[in-house]
């Protein structure tokens, strides 16, 4: 018997025997899905049992889950497709065929749409999700690297130039590009995101160790931020008033005023840190640490640590079910899910230990989903 093996064991065992002794925790009833790299397939868990009961079969490796209302789509990058998913019957349905590569996919679900930018040729398509039909293909004007939308507006990073092109969703237009005169941003951009109210756009440079802000409207360049390290992954807070940045290769997170466009501060968030979510109805951030094998939680009103728990492995996503009850924490190269109960971490008279328990759900994740079960 393998170790992992032996640790859904021991962690089944113990919630058998809890349950004897106190009520059960309250379950939440959804499916996780997961598309693995390391097959061409969806991996789907009942959330409620907490453990993998399906495949949905693709022809090809998935990429990214998106869902637009009731209706669920994968991408299948290399075989340029979009692919619709019964979520009645875990099963393919009608695909859409893309003209390109797939680099990056994101929705818009007041609009109903799904917005992918390709590559070879450079194209943003504009799919309207009730229909699963492509209302617009808009040419690029070079390969891109990164995509972002806010309302009827997309942003893309290119992924040869220094340059950021807007686009209007509405008529399909291009609005402008940054990266040029005063706007210059010097290197191809990491990661990009639209700042909640949609009129700017906030850049990591991670050569230079900046965050760049644009006018969203006018491709303007607003403000350079210095940082002390190159900017990872960005991450908002609820009322989107915080911006949380992962550093690439340290052990800290800077915390941007994406208002005010200033780093209110850099703060130690245990090893490495990577993945991130955030808890709206605690105000806590949760943030996964690969080289140590934990998952870090910070109060966001103090910034201070409320609880660490180690899960072992290396820890990627992190995500919330939707009545923030549960944390899943997905391995980065075994797949494995990890469930902490909230209550239990944070409540710190409990005894019991916080990792509720783990189950398989295949290697190499790229991508991951809740979905309500009423849905």
């Amino acid at each position: 018997m393998t170790r992992r093996e032996i640790l859904r064991t021991t962690l089944g065992t113990s919630l058998l025997a809890a349950g004897c002794s106190r009520p059960l925790a309250t379950r939440y009833f959804g499916w996780l899905l997961v598309a693995s790299a390391t097959e061409k397939g969806i991996a789907v868990a009942d959330l409620s049992q907490f453990r993998h009961i399906n495949t949905i079969p693709l022809s090809e490796t998935p990429g990214q889950i998106l869902r637009v209302g009731d209706k669920v789509f994968a991408t299948c990058p290399e075989a340029r497709q979009l692919v619709e998913i019964d979520t009645g019957r875990f099963q393919p349905g009608a695909r859409l065929q893309m003209p390109g590569r797939i680099v990056s996919a994101a929705t818009v679900p007041a609009a109903g749409l799904i917005v992918l930018a390709t590559a070879q040729p450079a194209t943003l398509v504009v799919v309207e999700a009730k229909t699963a039909r492509i209302l617009r293909r808009i040419a690029l004007p070079s390969d891109p690297a990164a995509l972002d939308v806010s309302g009827l507006q997309a942003a893309v990073a290119s992924h040869t130039t220094d340059t950021i092109t807007r686009i209007s969703l509405k008529d399909g237009t291009i609005s402008g590009q940054s990266g040029s005169g005063q706007a210059k941003l010097g290197e191809v951009c990491g990661s990009m995101r639209f700042r909640n109210d949609g009129k700017v756009i906030l850049v990591g440079l991670p050569r230079s160790r900046q965050i760049v802000t644009l006018n969203a409207e006018n491709g303007a360049l607003l403000a350079r931020l210095p940082l002390r390290f190159a900017p990872g992954r960005f991450c908002f807070n609820a009322d989107g008033g915080q911006m949380f940045v992962t550093a690439t290769g340290e052990d800290a997170i800077a915390i941007v005023s994406p208002y005010q466009s200033q780093i209110d501060q850099t703060i130690v968030a245990g090893r490495t840190p990577w993945g991130m979510a955030v808890s709206a109805t605690r105000n806590l951030l949760l943030i996964t640490n690969p080289s140590s094998g934990d998952l870090t939680i910070l109060d966001i009103d103090t910034r201070r640590l409320s609880a660490s728990v180690h899960i072992g492995g290396e820890p990627g996503e992190v995500l919330l079910t939707p009545d923030e009850e549960y944390a899943l924490v997905i391995s980065r190269d075994a797949g494995d899910v990890a469930v902490i109960r909230m209550k239990t971490v944070l409540d710190r008279t409990v005894k019991t230990k916080p990792l509720l328990t783990m189950f398989p759900m295949g290697g190499a994740p790229q991508s991951t989903l809740i979905i309500p079960k009423e849905a």
